[in-house]
């Protein structure tokens, strides 16, 4: 029975794997119960902070805020090339399809050639499109698409897209965020990404893949199509002794520059990213663009 006078309280404690294994192997060694050795370093570790206080703690307290000073920084950067970034597309709506038109044979046959294969993959499909821009692939896609969503976090390049004067019947253009994309409604069997890849910051390609994946769900189709690096074609390419990412230097019609995160892949690169997320994998890597196709797993 239990002693009503028994002041001693039991406390439920969680011990990770390696210090529960650590343990039993010191009380199988000393012929100690685990109980008593918590115990007793329970004891020691409340000397110790009689006699000397928070100072014990003072090397665990410092890793602490340095990680968390770490994080914070990490953000901080995330957020303000976030918005560098939305800065950039805002200003650059008017000019933003002035790309497509460069006359270079090669580059305009692969680009015909991206446009057919996203006009026979969607055909009949329910289309979310990330970063859709100003409509120049959404207007491609929703020719034959069942139905077409485009999603931009930039007004100003979704006005543009929807004052463009060709038929909507089947397409909708809406504000949102790449990386929320359960705000967006709607089923969708198809996702489509055009040139937005290479402007995600390396550690945040898993965590765009995997909330694009869910949105979409297992067995809808995907296309995501981006540039390949030409030296000396739109801008300058900047490196940083800080960063995984790459950068490019560019200046716009009104003489403002702007460096944008513009990142480049190969094709062992694409395939190490894409492999293990999907089926049916399928990559191309031309002189001008690259593109994947895949089913979601």
């Amino acid at each position: 029975m239990e002693d009503k006078h028994d002041k001693t309280k039991r406390l439920s404690v969680y011990l990770p794997e390696k210090v529960k294994s650590d343990l039993e192997g010191m009380a199988e060694e000393t012929g100690l119960s685990m109980t008593q050795l918590i115990v007793m370093a329970t004891q020691g570790l409340l000397a110790n902070y009689a006699a000397q206080g928070g100072a014990i703690f003072a090397d665990l307290l410092s890793a602490r805020h340095r990680i968390l000073h770490e994080v914070k920084e990490k953000q901080a950067l995330l957020s303000e090339e976030k918005l560098s970034m939305q800065a950039y597309y805002g200003a650059r709506a008017e000019e933003y399809e002035r790309i497509y038109h460069r006359e270079d044979a090669e580059f305009q046959q692969e680009l015909a050639m991206l446009a057919g294969v996203l006009t026979h993959q969607v055909k009949g499909r329910r289309v979310l499109e990330i970063a859709c821009g100003t409509g120049y692939w959404s207007q491609i896609a929703a020719e034959t698409a069942a139905q077409l969503v485009g999603v931009d976090i930039r007004p100003e390049v979704l006005h543009i897209a929807e004052s463009k004067s060709w038929p909507k019947r089947n397409a909708t253009f809406i504000e949102g965020d790449a990386y929320e994309l359960s705000a967006i409604r709607g089923e969708f069997d198809f996702g489509l990404a055009n040139f937005w890849f290479s402007h995600i910051p390396r550690n945040r390609i898993e965590s765009f893949l995997q909330g694009f994946h869910a949105r979409l769900g297992s067995g809808a189709q995907v296309l995501i199509a981006d540039n390949v690096y030409v030296a000396g074609r739109g801008g300058e390419l900047i490196t940083r002794e800080d960063s995984e990412d790459t950068y490019k230097r560019r200046e716009l019609a009104d003489g403002s520059m702007h460096e944008i995160l513009k990142n480049y892949f190969s094709y062992e690169e694409l395939n190490e990213i894409f492999r293990p997320l999907s089926e049916h994998l399928r990559i191309f890597v031309g002189g001008s663009f690259w593109y994947v196709s895949y089913t979601v797993k």
